[in-house]
């Protein structure tokens, strides 16, 4: 029996040592890969974060997917380095890799991708973080606003438009995440209360609702209003039919209300773009998609005017 026992014991120091062994050689694999960069050795360094890539645990596979990209950039395959971009930042929108292992053109690049694709990235987390909010997964959409947030801190995104109402959109949500998950009240005894305490949700809805009148439609004039945000706007084709109407600018006014759940309810022209136009013009715009106007967190509804402009390009 005893010897039983020294043999069960040896055999799990034995596997102790086999997995940390393999977990030191994983990390080995990423270091010996980031000397063979250092050392101009692209192609070996490629290969073998390839091979790394397809089992790097999260905590380091942006870094694996960074170097691969720089592997590639030092290689030439431009297009090939510019997909490993788009999916390094897709995947970590996040990431940024150490200054000390790129030169400044190489950080312009991915700065520049980087930058063209955060916008589309935060409205999708966004999304996510909305879903996840309507269906009460609080800690999810929590997560997500501040990935939103932190995306958005991002210099020169503050001129995106649209860029900075999301920001304030993702802000209140995430005010309202945090008090969903708040900890029940506490009595001044330190003991639980025994009255029925309401829903984080509950409360959060009752400190919004007295400024607010749901049956309003609100407009920029009001304070404290985020605007709808554009989710899909097809403008009809505008034929000229004339050489004059082909070097001439129209200008309109037109008017819509978009309701709490994103959609066009009512569209009219405050001022006709042409005669042959506005018809069509009005129809299509009934037909396109907001993001709700918000008030503190909560989507209103708001009355939006959009001049529209037919003519020439601008020069």
């Amino acid at each position: 029996m005893l010897v039983l026992r020294a043999r069960l014991r040896l055999v799990l120091v034995l596997v102790a040592c086999v997995e940390c062994a393999l977990g030191a050689a994983g990390q080995d694999t990423l270091a010996r890969a980031k000397d063979l960069y250092g050392l101009a050795a692209y192609e070996d360094a490629l290969a073998m974060l390839d091979r790394l890539h397809k089992t790097a645990p999260p905590d380091v596979s942006s870094e694996v997917a960074g170097y691969q990209m720089l592997c590639l950039l030092a290689l030439g395959r431009t297009d090939d380095a510019q997909k490993a971009i788009e999916a390094l930042v897709k995947a970590d929108p996040l990431y940024r890799p150490s200054e000390s292992v790129m030169s400044p053109r190489t950080r312009a690049r991915f700065d520049a991708i980087r930058r063209e694709l955060l916008p589309s990235i935060a409205h999708e987390t966004y999304d996510k973080g909305k879903a996840a909010f309507d269906r009460k997964d609080i800690p999810s959409a929590l997560a997500e606003f501040d990935r939103v947030v932190a995306m958005l801190e991002e210099p020169g995104l503050a001129d995106v438009p649209n860029m900075a109402d999301l920001r304030r959109l993702a802000i209140g949500f995430r005010d309202l995440s945090k008090a969903a998950a708040a900890d029940v009240p506490v009595s001044t005894a330190g003991t639980r209360s025994n009255a029925p305490v309401p829903s984080a949700e509950t409360r959060a809805a009752a400190a919004i609702e007295p400024t607010l009148e749901p049956a309003r439609t609100y407009t920029g004039e009001d304070a404290g209003i985020v605007p709808p945000m554009v989710v899909s706007r097809r403008m009809p084709a505008w034929t000229p039919r004339n050489d004059f109407e082909k070097h001439k600018e129209f200008r309109g006014l037109l008017e819509l209300v978009v309701d709490a759940a994103g959609n066009v309810t009512s569209a009219a022209l405050a001022r006709s773009v042409h005669p042959t136009y506005d018809q069509q013009l009005v129809d299509t715009a009934r037909t396109w998609k907001f993001r709700p106007a918000m008030k503190e967190g909560v989507p209103v509804k708001y009355r939006l005017s959009i001049e529209i402009r037919l003519g020439p390009p601008a020069q």
